[in-house]
């Protein structure tokens, strides 16, 4: 009986240090880089990430202020967790994204006002910006970088992929993302600018 209840109590005691171990928690908001010259009082954490050398991410961008704040997700990227070293690509924003509403639909828009205080839930179509690296998948972790693609370049890749998506039915096109993601690599290489997250892979890229 002795040995019995001492079972009881030492599983009661294993099932309570379960139950009480708190949950993971939520990934933490970054601030969001600003367009080109100007700061943003907007923050960012990404959901989650599905695909490879080209993909979708969702992310939560939050508006602490007391007024709306106007958001675009050009020049945005992102950047693999850990060495970068040895990280795989990084990930870049092209195109518009997808607006998610209460109601589970969907809309695609090039800027969005986020009110005061408020959350929206976006997913932005994403491409690698590293050819050189390998490419990531939809376990990589990654945060999103503290600058944004310079226009000039952000512009260049956007007008190019907007003429070779053309033919596919435009940027937002599943079937454009191969002549997209090659026109990104392309202008990205044309003249190499150094972004956050460089490594030693970068190396030969930066004498060019």
């Amino acid at each position: 009986m002795t040995r019995t209840r001492t079972l009881f109590a030492f599983c009661f005691a294993a099932f309570s240090l379960v139950t009480l171990r708190p949950a993971s928690a939520a990934p933490s908001f970054d601030k969001l880089p600003g367009e080109q010259g100007k700061t943003s009082p907007l923050l960012m954490r990404i959901v989650q990430y599905k695909g490879n050398t080209n993909g979708a991410i969702t992310v939560e961008v939050k508006n602490p202020t007391g007024t709306p704040q106007e958001f675009s997700a050009k020049g945005i990227y992102f950047v693999p967790t850990g060495n970068a070293n040895e990280a795989p690509q990084r990930l870049g924003a092209v195109g518009p994204f997808q607006l998610q509403s209460a109601n589970g639909a969907s809309r695609r828009m090039d800027r969005t006002t986020i009110a005061a205080g408020a959350t929206e839930r976006l997913t932005l179509d994403v491409y690698c910006i590293d050819s050189h690296r390998a490419s990531p998948s939809s376990s990589t972790g990654f945060h999103v970088a503290k600058d944004r693609v310079p226009k000039k370049v952000s512009d260049k890749i956007l007008e190019s992929a907007a003429r070779a998506a053309e033919p596919y039915g435009g940027v937002s096109s599943p079937s454009a993302k191969g002549a997209v993601q090659q026109q990104v690599w392309k202008n990205r290489d044309d003249k190499w600018i150094e972004l956050d997250g460089e490594g030693k892979q970068e190396v030969g890229k930066k004498k060019k």
